[in-house]
């Protein structure tokens, strides 16, 4: 039995490479992965910088961040993720080709996602801005906390952004 079984890390694990972290956290139930998830079967393309989190005997993600290229590979992530996303989720992605200043979120199904530009900084230090949380405490947690403090953070998250379609979102880029 892997560290992630029963969980909605579980299914997606043969997508899981690069890992910093997989298995459990340090909040009792959740599981966790840090690294990249793959698109498709082949090597690439990746959304990098993933950090992911579940909780076990869930169907679903209940948080997701990471890095896309081009907002194009929004809808080869969903379905790559398929029913690991969830309308009650919380997920972050960090465009290259979303311009500077541009937040929205796009429905993929019955999930919104939120879709963020990517200004060449990570996304761990992207979300600790955005969740504002403290810098000085995030260093001195193992990697298990830092993502439990990420998926808090996202948990709590409740601004929204302009809904778009991603067609409309597609041409603003």
């Amino acid at each position: 039995m892997t560290a992630i079984a029963n969980s909605a890390l579980d299914a997606l694990d043969a997508r899981l490479v690069k890992p910093t972290h997989k298995g459990p956290t340090h909040v009792a139930g959740r599981v966790a992965f840090r690294g990249e998830i793959l698109l498709t079967e082949a090597a690439a393309p990746a959304l990098t910088s993933a950090i992911a989190s579940a909780d076990t005997n869930a169907a679903s993600l209940s948080f997701l961040a990471g890095q896309l290229a081009t907002l194009s590979q929004l809808p080869v992530l969903a379905d790559a993720l398929g029913d690991a996303l969830a309308p009650n989720g919380k997920y972050f992605i960090y465009v290259g080709d979303v311009k500077r200043g541009d937040r929205y979120q796009i429905a993929l199904g019955e999930t919104l996602v939120y879709v963020l530009p990517y200004d060449d900084v990570s996304v761990y230090n992207e979300l600790i801005d955005f969740f504002y949380l403290d810098k000085t405490k995030m260093k001195k947690f193992d990697t298990a906390a830092k993502i439990d403090a990420l998926a808090e953070g996202a948990a709590k998250y409740g601004e929204s952004f302009p809904k778009l379609t991603y067609e409309e979102a597609l041409a603003r880029v």
